[in-house]
């Protein structure tokens, strides 16, 4: 299926009301207040009319991980509104995880206050009179819609920071408690292969008669193993197929209970860190020794095995976790670090099918300029929305930016304003400067508002890793990305506060 028809469909099932009965976004603390104004403000055209919303806050210290953090989500939003009692009448419910620190876009977070969610792409929308721009967590909401329909009675779980367009037609293919999203392709066993294209990603390898094993991360030796067990086999056509796990899933109210009571001890006290792929996925899809030998634990592996036979024997079913192919030519957009959202958003310059797609998505093929000279403009395979700037502009992205002189190419520029910009492969969000800027080579630059409108400057490289630097105070920073975090989190409801 063309990627640009799933759009459409993503757009028709909000229109028709066809998304998901409720919603539960689940916040950073103090983040709540401001996902729920926001979106009371932005869901037209992003939410189907009937959807209600809930924001609640994952106040675990050290994080709760994706499967405790969605347990736990569940409780919560379940005292504001009757999930259990929506499901039990084959509803559907969606969790979007969001919380975090966000250390992989820092220092970008920082300047939505603490917000990753709230990081704009560059769609243009309007709060009243005031012109914004659609933000990760709107686009994720709007993309996740058509996952709703056949999907009654169950919960559906997915990352705010990841945007999925499936190539194949998204209704639901089985009938077993967990369904985990994937894109299927064919590999071959190869060691470079193994390590360009799949070592990175969780893996779901079909079983006959046994459902879908779920692997992280693999490395050569390891997958070698898996064939030794007979695990990597060809299918009737002669080929080796496995997904890769998107981390994304849907499991049915019967199954959401039964977690809920096994784990109501770490939920009531708000303690360990227990993620699904690592802590639920593999243990019920491996045995002990698999299990260890890829550094679980024994005694937690048991608990999980018994917690597997009761659930087998209270419902029949034999098979727990199954895999939902959205196929091998699905587009999968990762904001989720500096480089990715650079990269991702310059594909929309591309005359390929996934540019076009992108273009279409986000409703900017009108701002697209192949080539354009005019007075002191010269632009030339560029995205320009609401821009005023005179110089050269090559393959680069810039929104509602005002700049004297520009020479750049393979830039992303937004919310800006400048004397000057010089720069390639660089990164500008919410920059003011009254002067010149001459970027170096993957520069990512930014400015942070504190208290009373105290403007801090914030650079970091394309190259680097945020997330290894949170603590180090880099060479042309006056803080660490930890430092800022924690003066933001000592601003009263300072995501709330801030910029639109």
């Amino acid at each position: 299926m063309e990627s640009t028809k799933i759009i459409k469909k993503m757009e028709k099932t909000v229109n028709r009301d066809e998304g998901f009965d409720a919603i539960v976004i689940v916040a950073s603390n103090g983040a709540s207040k401001y996902w729920n104004w926001r979106l009371s403000e932005t869901r037209k055209g992003i939410l189907s009319p009937k959807t209600k919303v809930v924001c609640v806050e994952e106040d675990w210290e050290g994080g709760a991980g994706q499967l405790l953090g969605t347990l736990y989500a569940f409780s919560k939003a379940n005292k504001i509104i009757d999930l259990e009692g929506l499901l039990k009448k084959g509803a559907t419910v969606a969790i979007y995880h969001t919380a975090g620190y966000g250390k992989r876009m820092a220092p970008l977070c920082g300047t939505e206050g603490n917000n990753k969610p709230a990081i704009k792409l560059p769609k243009p929308l309007k709060i009243g009179n005031e012109n914004t721009l659609l933000t990760l967590l709107e686009a994720v909401l709007y993309s996740t819609q058509i996952f709703a329909k056949s999907r009654e009675g169950r919960i559906s779980v997915f990352w705010g920071d990841q945007i999925i367009i499936p190539s194949r037609p998204v209704k639901i293919e089985t009938k077993l408690p967990v369904e985990i999203f994937g894109i299927k392709k064919e590999f071959y066993l190869s060691p470079s292969e193994w390590k360009k294209n799949w070592q990175k990603y969780g893996i779901l390898i079909p079983i006959k008669g046994k459902g879908v094993l779920q692997r992280e991360k693999l490395d050569w030796k390891q997958v070698k193993e898996l064939q030794g067990r007979d695990y990597l086999k060809p299918d009737s056509e002669g080929k080796l197929k496995i997904a890769k796990s998107m981390g994304c899933f849907s499991m049915d109210f019967i199954l959401l209970k039964a977690l809920l009571n096994e784990f109501k001890k770490e939920i009531e006290l708000k303690k360990r860190k227990l993620d699904t792929d690592e802590h639920l996925w593999m243990p019920l899809t491996s045995s002990r020794d698999e299990y260890v030998k890829m550094g679980g634990s024994p005694i937690y592996w048991q608990r999980i095995d018994k917690f597997k036979k009761e659930f087998q024997k209270n419902t029949g079913f034999n098979i727990i976790v199954g895999e939902k192919n959205l196929g091998k030519d699905t587009l999968w957009w990762d904001y989720g670090n500096l480089a990715s959202y650079h990269k991702n958003l310059l594909k929309l310059l591309e005359e390929s099918n996934e540019g076009k797609a992108g273009r279409k998505f986000y409703d900017i093929e009108k701002y697209f300029v192949k080539e354009k000279k005019s007075g002191d403009i010269k632009v030339k395979n560029s995205i320009l929305i609401d821009v005023q700037a005179k110089g050269k502009i090559k393959n680069s992205i810039i929104v509602n930016s005002e700049i004297g002189k520009i020479d750049t190419e393979r830039a992303v520029i937004i919310n800006s304003k400048a004397e000057s910009v010089i720069g390639r492969n660089i990164l500008l969000y919410y920059v003011k400067e009254e002067k010149d800027i001459k970027a170096l080579p993957h520069e990512v630059i930014t400015d942070i508002v504190i208290g009373e409108g105290t403007k801090v400057r914030m650079r970091t490289s394309l190259l680097r890793d945020s997330k290894k630097d949170w603590k180090i105070c880099l060479p042309q920073n006056p803080f660490s990305y930890r430092e800022i975090e924690r003066c933001l989190a000592r601003l009263a409801d300072g995501a709330f506060r801030f910029k639109i």
